[in-house]
């Protein structure tokens, strides 16, 4: 199996859908043989879309990874409601057809529909998680109640909203259905935005599909991949989980220090870097280009050796935050 510790990476998964963000690391830990496997920002079973997925030491940087901006795909259908607010739920309410036919018709509900998001969901909102989400409360997942017929109390949370254009509101599978893409901040329920619509619109909605586009500066493309793709790939290497990885290491992984862009970086030398892999005090010098305050990345000849923070007001010397390697 190898030295399984060195295997330190970042995969940009595309998710497919009926599928949990957890099942899509237990078949990674299967097809690899690597135990330390984590994902960044949970998508539901039916999502599909950008999910970056961390190895070995590099689970370490799962919050750095998480705390980002994210950009959606999202195709709504107009006229229902569920009480999931998306496709996989039961129908609660709907519109009456011929009214809502009239009003898509003549324009007025795809008018009020961007009058809403314009006004009441473009910046700082408050939102209340949906019952059917994975947000704990007295130790218990809200969709546990649910199932349970319950509701419980939850607290609303600040998210923002950046940027959210609607399509044409146009007719799929006998269903009015409206497109958006949304740009917003980490925490935010697209399924919870598109029911709000919906119930200020007075014409319901709910998500029939949802893909994450985008996650900080991280994107779907080409250096994003399908997990069957990698099975595949595992299949022409004879199932040798040794020859895998060392494919999956030098052809699929993504730059870890790319993938934190927004974070500053730092080159050392090389007595610097022993010093960090042994977690020595250190002493820097030249950080006026950084913030007062300032977290940032150290580098060894193009390599990530850890995360740190440092303030200028209060010592000289480096605190570490994340330590990624032992030798250099």
């Amino acid at each position: 199996m190898g030295n399984q510790t060195e295997f330190n990476g970042l995969l940009l998964i595309d998710k497919h859908s009926d599928i949990t963000s957890f099942g899509i690391i237990s078949r990674l830990r299967a097809l690899t043989g690597i135990k330390k496997i984590g994902h960044c920002g949970t998508l539901d079973p039916f999502a599909t879309g950008l999910l970056p997925v961390l190895f070995g030491r590099y689970t370490k940087l799962a919050r750095y990874l998480e705390a980002v901006d994210k950009t959606y795909q999202v195709k709504m259908v107009l006229g229902s409601a569920t009480n999931t607010m998306d496709l996989t739920g039961e129908i609660t309410h709907r519109s009456d057809p011929d009214q809502l036919s009239q009003r898509i018709n003549s324009d007025e509900l795809a008018q009020t529909l961007q009058e809403i998001i314009k006004n009441e969901f473009m910046g700082e909102i408050e939102q209340l998680p949906p019952m059917y989400s994975a947000v704990k409360v007295a130790g218990q997942p809200l969709y546990k109640y649910a199932r349970q017929g319950k509701v419980v109390e939850r607290k609303p949370r600040m998210v923002t909203i950046y940027q959210a254009d609607l399509s044409p509101i146009y007719m799929e599978d006998q269903e009015w259905v409206c497109e958006a893409r949304i740009r917003c901040s980490k925490g935010t329920y697209i399924r919870t935005l598109v029911h709000d619509l919906g119930k200020q619109a007075e014409c319901f909605a709910y998500v029939k599909s949802l893909r994450r586009l985008e996650c900080g500066n991280l994107s779907l493309g080409e250096n994003s991949y399908q997990l069957n793709a990698l099975f595949a790939l595992f299949a022409e290497l004879k199932e040798d989980q040794a020859l895998l990885r060392q494919e999956i290491e030098t052809k699929y992984f993504f730059p870890i220090k790319h993938a934190l862009d927004e974070i500053p970086t730092y080159s050392l030398n090389q007595d610097q870097a022993q010093k960090v892999i042994y977690g020595q005090p250190l002493q820097l010098t030249n950080l006026n280009p950084l913030s007062s305050a300032a977290t940032f990345q150290l580098l060894y000849n193009d390599k990530l050796l850890a995360i740190v923070s440092f303030d200028p007001t209060e010592s000289e010397f480096i605190k570490y935050e994340r330590v990624l390697a032992d030798r250099i």
